[in-house]
Protein backbone atom coordinates (compact mmCIF):
# COMPACT_ATOMS: atom_id res chain seq x y z
CA UNK A 1 0.00 0.00 0.00
CA UNK A 2 2.78 2.42 0.92
CA UNK A 3 4.58 1.72 -2.37
CA UNK A 4 1.42 2.44 -4.37
CA UNK A 5 0.80 5.64 -2.43
CA UNK A 6 4.35 6.85 -3.04
CA UNK A 7 4.10 5.95 -6.74
CA UNK A 8 0.84 7.88 -7.14
CA UNK A 9 2.30 10.86 -5.30
CA UNK A 10 5.42 10.86 -7.47
CA UNK A 11 3.35 10.49 -10.64
CA UNK A 12 1.16 13.44 -9.63
CA UNK A 13 4.24 15.53 -8.89
CA UNK A 14 5.77 14.63 -12.27
CA UNK A 15 2.53 15.46 -14.10
CA UNK A 16 2.21 18.86 -12.44
CA UNK A 17 5.90 19.62 -13.02
CA UNK A 18 5.74 18.69 -16.70
CA UNK A 19 2.64 20.84 -17.20
CA UNK A 20 4.32 23.79 -15.49
CA UNK A 21 7.49 23.29 -17.53
CA UNK A 22 5.58 23.26 -20.82
CA UNK A 23 3.71 26.40 -19.84
CA UNK A 24 6.96 28.11 -18.83
CA UNK A 25 8.64 27.07 -22.08
CA UNK A 26 5.76 28.40 -24.13
CA UNK A 27 6.08 31.83 -22.49
CA UNK A 28 9.87 31.99 -22.92
CA UNK A 29 10.34 31.09 -26.57
CA UNK A 30 12.50 34.18 -27.12
CA UNK A 31 15.26 32.82 -24.84
CA UNK A 32 17.88 30.85 -26.78
CA UNK A 33 19.24 27.85 -24.89
CA UNK A 34 22.43 27.58 -26.93
CA UNK A 35 23.26 31.22 -26.24
CA UNK A 36 22.87 30.64 -22.50
CA UNK A 37 25.23 27.65 -22.61
CA UNK A 38 27.77 29.66 -24.62
CA UNK A 39 27.54 32.57 -22.15
CA UNK A 40 28.11 30.16 -19.26
CA UNK A 41 31.10 28.63 -21.05
CA UNK A 42 32.70 31.99 -21.89
CA UNK A 43 32.23 33.27 -18.35
CA UNK A 44 33.91 30.25 -16.75
CA UNK A 45 36.76 30.37 -19.29
CA UNK A 46 37.35 34.01 -18.39
CA UNK A 47 37.77 33.45 -14.64
CA UNK A 48 41.46 33.48 -13.67
CA UNK A 49 40.94 31.36 -10.56
CA UNK A 50 37.93 29.79 -8.91
CA UNK A 51 36.65 27.19 -6.51
CA UNK A 52 33.49 25.22 -7.28
CA UNK A 53 32.04 22.86 -4.70
CA UNK A 54 29.32 20.33 -5.28
CA UNK A 55 27.18 17.66 -3.70
CA UNK A 56 27.23 14.83 -6.23
CA UNK A 57 24.85 11.88 -6.55
CA UNK A 58 25.53 8.96 -8.89
CA UNK A 59 23.27 5.97 -9.56
CA UNK A 60 24.64 2.43 -9.36
CA UNK A 61 23.05 -0.97 -9.94
CA UNK A 62 23.23 -3.76 -7.38
CA UNK A 63 23.57 -7.40 -8.42
CA UNK A 64 19.82 -7.97 -8.02
CA UNK A 65 19.09 -5.05 -10.34
CA UNK A 66 18.15 -2.47 -7.72
CA UNK A 67 19.20 1.10 -8.55
CA UNK A 68 20.83 2.88 -5.62
CA UNK A 69 22.42 6.30 -5.22
CA UNK A 70 25.98 7.04 -4.10
CA UNK A 71 26.62 10.47 -2.56
CA UNK A 72 29.92 12.33 -2.48
CA UNK A 73 31.27 15.84 -2.03
CA UNK A 74 33.46 17.31 -4.74
CA UNK A 75 35.66 20.40 -4.82
CA UNK A 76 37.49 21.77 -7.86
CA UNK A 77 40.14 24.47 -7.42
CA UNK A 78 41.64 26.03 -10.54
CA UNK A 79 44.08 28.77 -11.42
CA UNK A 80 45.03 29.50 -15.01
CA UNK A 81 48.38 31.29 -14.47
CA UNK A 82 50.49 29.50 -13.43
CA UNK A 83 48.34 26.56 -14.51
CA UNK A 84 47.23 24.41 -11.60
CA UNK A 85 44.20 22.29 -10.72
CA UNK A 86 43.15 20.24 -7.72
CA UNK A 87 40.03 18.07 -7.63
CA UNK A 88 38.92 16.40 -4.39
CA UNK A 89 36.14 13.81 -4.24
CA UNK A 90 35.14 12.72 -0.74
CA UNK A 91 32.79 9.97 0.35
CA UNK A 92 32.18 8.52 3.80
CA UNK A 93 34.81 5.84 3.10
CA UNK A 94 37.61 7.51 1.14
CA UNK A 95 38.98 10.56 -0.64
CA UNK A 96 40.34 10.66 -4.18
CA UNK A 97 42.37 13.67 -5.28
CA UNK A 98 43.78 14.79 -8.60
CA UNK A 99 46.61 17.35 -8.59
CA UNK A 100 47.98 19.20 -11.59
CA UNK A 101 50.91 21.54 -11.03
CA UNK A 102 53.84 22.63 -13.17
CA UNK A 103 53.40 19.90 -15.78
CA UNK A 104 52.93 17.06 -13.27
CA UNK A 105 49.66 15.20 -12.72
CA UNK A 106 49.13 13.13 -9.57
CA UNK A 107 46.17 10.94 -8.59
CA UNK A 108 45.87 9.71 -5.01
CA UNK A 109 43.28 7.55 -3.23
CA UNK A 110 43.59 7.34 0.55
CA UNK A 111 41.34 4.28 0.74
CA UNK A 112 43.78 2.11 -1.23
CA UNK A 113 46.77 4.34 -0.35
CA UNK A 114 47.84 4.22 -4.00
CA UNK A 115 49.07 7.12 -6.10
CA UNK A 116 50.16 7.65 -9.69
CA UNK A 117 52.19 10.47 -11.22
CA UNK A 118 53.40 11.41 -14.65
CA UNK A 119 54.74 14.42 -16.52
CA UNK A 120 52.56 16.05 -19.15
CA UNK A 121 52.79 19.24 -21.22
CA UNK A 122 52.09 22.36 -19.20
CA UNK A 123 48.78 24.21 -19.34
CA UNK A 124 45.28 23.67 -18.02
CA UNK A 125 44.00 22.36 -21.35
CA UNK A 126 46.75 19.74 -21.57
CA UNK A 127 45.73 18.44 -18.15
CA UNK A 128 42.11 18.22 -19.26
CA UNK A 129 42.99 16.42 -22.52
CA UNK A 130 45.34 13.99 -20.80
CA UNK A 131 42.94 13.15 -17.97
CA UNK A 132 39.94 12.62 -20.24
CA UNK A 133 41.32 11.29 -23.52
CA UNK A 134 44.53 9.46 -22.57
CA UNK A 135 43.88 8.12 -19.09
CA UNK A 136 40.08 8.01 -19.17
CA UNK A 137 39.66 9.71 -15.79
CA UNK A 138 36.01 10.41 -15.02
CA UNK A 139 36.30 12.99 -12.26
CA UNK A 140 33.27 15.03 -11.21
CA UNK A 141 33.54 18.69 -12.26
CA UNK A 142 36.47 17.95 -14.58
CA UNK A 143 34.50 19.39 -17.50
CA UNK A 144 34.76 22.82 -15.86
CA UNK A 145 38.52 22.74 -16.54
CA UNK A 146 37.88 22.98 -20.28
CA UNK A 147 38.02 26.41 -21.89
CA UNK A 148 35.24 25.36 -24.27
CA UNK A 149 32.53 23.82 -22.10
CA UNK A 150 29.87 24.81 -24.62
CA UNK A 151 31.65 22.95 -27.41
CA UNK A 152 31.88 19.81 -25.29
CA UNK A 153 28.21 19.97 -24.28
CA UNK A 154 26.78 20.92 -27.67
CA UNK A 155 29.05 19.05 -30.09
CA UNK A 156 26.87 15.94 -30.40
CA UNK A 157 23.57 17.52 -29.36
CA UNK A 158 20.47 16.52 -31.32
CA UNK A 159 18.35 19.07 -29.49
CA UNK A 160 18.97 21.98 -27.12
CA UNK A 161 15.84 23.29 -25.44
CA UNK A 162 15.06 26.07 -22.99
CA UNK A 163 12.81 24.64 -20.27
CA UNK A 164 11.97 27.75 -18.25
CA UNK A 165 13.10 29.04 -14.86
CA UNK A 166 13.65 26.82 -11.81
CA UNK A 167 14.05 27.63 -8.12
CA UNK A 168 17.00 25.75 -6.59
CA UNK A 169 18.06 26.40 -3.01
CA UNK A 170 16.42 29.83 -2.97
CA UNK A 171 18.00 30.99 -6.24
CA UNK A 172 16.53 31.10 -9.75
CA UNK A 173 18.14 29.37 -12.72
CA UNK A 174 17.50 29.00 -16.44
CA UNK A 175 16.77 25.31 -17.08
CA UNK A 176 18.30 23.89 -20.28
CA UNK A 177 17.88 20.39 -21.70
CA UNK A 178 20.44 18.91 -24.11
CA UNK A 179 19.64 15.67 -25.92
CA UNK A 180 22.08 13.41 -27.72
CA UNK A 181 22.00 9.81 -28.88
CA UNK A 182 23.76 8.50 -25.74
CA UNK A 183 22.86 10.84 -22.89
CA UNK A 184 20.41 13.51 -21.83
CA UNK A 185 22.04 16.48 -20.09
CA UNK A 186 20.29 19.15 -18.06
CA UNK A 187 22.06 22.25 -16.82
CA UNK A 188 20.68 25.05 -14.68
CA UNK A 189 22.38 28.43 -15.33
CA UNK A 190 22.00 31.34 -12.90
CA UNK A 191 19.39 33.84 -14.11
CA UNK A 192 20.88 36.69 -12.04
CA UNK A 193 24.51 37.75 -11.78
CA UNK A 194 27.19 35.68 -13.48
CA UNK A 195 25.81 32.90 -15.73
CA UNK A 196 27.31 30.08 -13.66
CA UNK A 197 25.74 26.62 -13.38
CA UNK A 198 24.01 25.71 -10.12
CA UNK A 199 23.03 22.17 -11.03
CA UNK A 200 23.92 19.51 -13.59
CA UNK A 201 22.13 16.24 -14.42
CA UNK A 202 23.37 13.56 -16.83
CA UNK A 203 21.18 10.54 -17.70
CA UNK A 204 22.62 7.57 -19.61
CA UNK A 205 19.97 6.34 -22.04
CA UNK A 206 21.10 2.84 -22.89
CA UNK A 207 22.37 1.56 -19.55
CA UNK A 208 19.93 -0.45 -17.46
CA UNK A 209 17.70 1.81 -15.40
CA UNK A 210 19.04 4.94 -17.18
CA UNK A 211 21.43 5.83 -14.33
CA UNK A 212 21.93 9.48 -13.53
CA UNK A 213 24.65 11.73 -12.21
CA UNK A 214 23.38 14.84 -10.45
CA UNK A 215 25.40 17.62 -8.81
CA UNK A 216 24.57 20.91 -7.11
CA UNK A 217 27.23 23.66 -7.26
CA UNK A 218 28.39 26.71 -5.33
CA UNK A 219 31.06 29.04 -6.75
CA UNK A 220 33.82 31.26 -5.41
CA UNK A 221 35.26 33.32 -8.28
CA UNK A 222 37.85 35.23 -6.25
CA UNK A 223 39.55 32.74 -3.90
CA UNK A 224 42.95 32.87 -2.23
CA UNK A 225 45.14 29.78 -2.56
CA UNK A 226 47.93 28.65 -0.26
CA UNK A 227 51.31 28.31 -1.96
CA UNK A 228 51.37 24.51 -1.57
CA UNK A 229 47.69 23.83 -2.34
CA UNK A 230 48.36 22.25 -5.73
CA UNK A 231 51.48 20.26 -4.79
CA UNK A 232 51.16 16.58 -3.96
CA UNK A 233 53.53 15.09 -1.38
CA UNK A 234 52.95 11.31 -1.22
CA UNK A 235 52.41 9.90 2.29
CA UNK A 236 55.36 7.83 3.51
CA UNK A 237 53.47 4.52 3.32
CA UNK A 238 51.65 5.21 0.01
CA UNK A 239 52.32 2.82 -2.89
CA UNK A 240 53.27 4.24 -6.28
CA UNK A 241 51.58 2.77 -9.34
CA UNK A 242 51.78 3.82 -12.98
CA UNK A 243 49.40 5.28 -15.51
CA UNK A 244 48.82 3.16 -18.60
CA UNK A 245 49.92 6.10 -20.74
CA UNK A 246 52.67 8.66 -20.08
CA UNK A 247 52.92 11.84 -22.13
CA UNK A 248 56.21 13.72 -22.18
CA UNK A 249 56.92 17.15 -23.57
Amino acid sequence: MLGKTIFKSVWLTISVTVAATLASSASAQDIDARTLVEQMSADIAGIDRFVVQGDAYADARLGAGQIIEHASQVTLRLQRQPAAVRISKRSAEETTEIFFDDGLISVYNDGDDFYAQTKIPEGVESMFDFAVNDVGIEAPLLDFVSSNIAGDLLQDADEVRYLGVSLIRDKTFHHIGIRSSEVDVQVWVASEGRPLPGKLSISSKWEGGSPRFVAFFSWDTDPSFAADLFSFDPPADAVAIGFLVDIQE
